[in-house]
């Protein structure tokens, strides 16, 4: 029934509507969008590294704003765009060595979500667990002054 419900407000949503509308493949494109207007950490980045990349909106939208970025986009599943700019890498985040990499990221985006059960509190920590270790290749991989936008949900941890 929760997934009925789910389907029933995702396909009444603004943003997953104008996704459509103008040709984006998530909603969270939007999110980067104003970011991106707020910060401007795209169009100043060369290198970036994106983690929980499919199917491919966070890099689409970089894609559009930066012509001359770089990206490595990690994830477990596929992604649907593509593009020059990306080397897509189809590998667990945990188990990868980053050291294989020489490249340093100027701008370093995770939009990463642990499988979850629908318990909030669970799925909260288990994520708050996800970041705790990209902040690891984190603090490995990124430039002086780079920046790191991830996604988080609201709980005791935030």
């Amino acid at each position: 029934m929760k997934s009925k419900n789910w389907l029933q407000r995702h396909k009444k949503d603004m943003y997953v509507k104008k996704a459509k509308k103008e040709d984006y493949l998530t909603r969270s494109a939007f999110k980067l969008i104003e970011i991106e207007k707020k910060f401007k950490i795209i169009l100043n980045s060369k290198q970036i590294l994106e983690l929980g990349s499919s199917p491919g909106g966070w890099s689409q939208v970089i894609c559009n704003i930066n012509k001359k970025a770089s990206i490595h986009a990690f994830d477990l599943l596929d992604m649907k765009y593509s593009n020059k700019q990306v080397k897509f890498f189809k590998e667990d985040i945990l188990k990868y060595n980053f050291d294989n990499i020489e490249s340093k990221y100027d701008l370093i985006l995770s939009d990463i979500a642990p499988n979850t059960i629908g318990h909030q509190s669970t799925d909260h920590l288990k994520l708050v667990s996800l970041i705790e270790e990209i902040l690891l290749i984190v603090e490995k991989k990124m430039n002086l002054n780079g920046s790191f936008v991830f996604k988080i949900w609201e709980g005791s941890e935030t």
